[in-house]
């Protein structure tokens, strides 16, 4: 089981590379961020590759928060995860990450009951164009998700937990379904064994 605490990127990656703006609160961006990778990330690569991803990141992190230093990710993670997570899981997290905050940035939770956030100095944009951003933002990130299957499969002896199977149930396997973009269908070419592909 990974740890559900362990970050692929950072809330500030999320801010300077997306439309989100300083002055949102950190919380709910580490939050989405735990979502999307649980969500979507695990689901691209399987549980086996996700999980030694995670775990090497984790070490780090151990050892940083207890005051160690002068480390540094290479010292820790392997430098064909490096390679993977800043070229290929980045790109796509953040844009899943625009997708699951679009309402938590348009409306908050109250004692009394959901509200729409306001400010003196913007306008609330309308439902439909809320739901134009979710349907490009989502667009975007299966663009990059594909990207990222698309890697794996190529380089399957490099990341040779990608096709490894596990025997529990709650094992997930890479997922293969066709990433619909702009009305379109891409098909995957995929290697997987015994798993169906026609999910769509």
């Amino acid at each position: 089981m990974n740890n559900l605490n362990i970050k692929l990127v950072s809330e500030n990656y999320i801010k300077e590379n997306t439309t989100i703006l300083e002055n949102v609160e950190n919380t709910f961006i580490k939050n989405n961020i735990l979502l999307v990778q649980d969500m979507y990330l695990q689901d691209v690569l399987g549980s086996r590759l996700y999980d030694d991803i995670i775990s090497q990141f984790e070490d780090y992190k151990v050892d940083y928060d207890s005051g160690v230093t002068g480390i540094t990710f290479s010292d820790y993670v392997d430098q064909k995860y490096l390679t993977l997570v800043k070229n290929y899981i980045q790109p796509m997290l953040k844009f899943y990450v625009l997708y699951s905050s679009v309402y938590d940035i348009y409306s908050k939770f109250t004692n009394k009951s959901i509200v729409t956030q306001n400010s003196e100095n913007s306008n609330v944009v309308s439902e439909k164009y809320i739901e134009i951003l979710k349907s490009d933002f989502l667009n975007k990130a299966e663009f990059y998700a594909k990207r990222l299957s698309d890697y794996l499969l190529d380089n399957t002896t490099t990341y040779d937990l990608y096709l490894t199977g596990g025997s529990l149930n709650s094992d997930i396997l890479p997922e293969t379904q066709q990433y619909k973009m702009n009305g379109w269908y891409l098909k995957k070419s995929s290697k997987c064994k015994n798993i169906n592909r026609n999910i769509l």
